[in-house]
């Protein structure tokens, strides 16, 4: 798995506090932002905001994560985040999963922990997948469009996307995948460094990205 922050609204805390100014203020938000106000006061409207959930504030911040290595059944599980999440995705249409394009090797696919573990669990998972790629194969050649033969792929095959949150949306998620128990162990690990990325981006962030929840 490897996920980059490949670019974001420049400056999160002083578009924030335009934002939550202008509601509150006769001054119009292009004055409001060239106003020269301290770190400090923009961190206490900010603040109050957030803990106040007037949370349509931090829609204005966007950040965009390029992702790869991972598998599809991660992909299922994050394209639910459907509010203020866009995703395009590496076609299995177009890009072919077959032997010729990995130079004889099979495709890549992420292995569980409780499998990756074990001599004997990692031996059928890995004959599952070569089984896989075989079928693949062997479909292709027949003359098997690769969107058709892309069915028999599993769920563990590797993918690439770009992906673009709003802050409120990121927050969102990362509660539900990283401070909820119960979240799949990938995932999990995917919005935790996105978590990871924002922050040291965006350092005053750091209390709304716990690495667990409050107890």
């Amino acid at each position: 798995m490897e996920i980059k922050l490949i670019n974001k609204t420049p400056d999160f805390l002083h578009t924030i506090w335009t934002a939550g100014r202008t509601s509150h203020s006769a001054l119009t938000p292009q004055e409001l932002y060239t106003l020269d106000e301290t770190e400090s006061k923009m961190l206490k409207l900010v603040e109050f905001l957030i803990k106040s959930k007037h949370l349509s504030t931090l829609e204005h911040c966007s950040m965009t994560f390029a992702v790869s290595g991972v598998s599809r059944t991660l992909l299922a599980q994050y394209s639910r985040h459907r509010i203020g999440v866009s995703l395009t995705v590496q076609s299995q249409r177009y890009v072919s999963e077959g032997t010729e394009k990995n130079q004889g090797r099979l495709f890549d696919f992420v292995t569980p922990p409780t499998i990756a573990g074990d001599s004997a669990k990692l031996a059928a998972y890995r004959k599952a997948m070569e089984n896989a790629q075989a079928s693949y194969d062997e479909l292709v050649a027949a003359g098997v469009p690769m969107e058709d033969a892309r069915f028999v792929l599993p769920g563990g095959i590797c993918t690439n996307f770009v992906t673009t949150l709003n802050l409120r949306s990121l927050l969102d998620v990362y509660e539900k995948r990283v401070l909820v128990r119960g979240a799949q162990w990938e995932v999990r690990d995917m919005v935790a460094r996105m978590g990871e990325l924002i922050v040291e981006a965006e350092p005053w962030l750091a209390p709304y990205f716990p690495e667990k929840a409050e107890a």
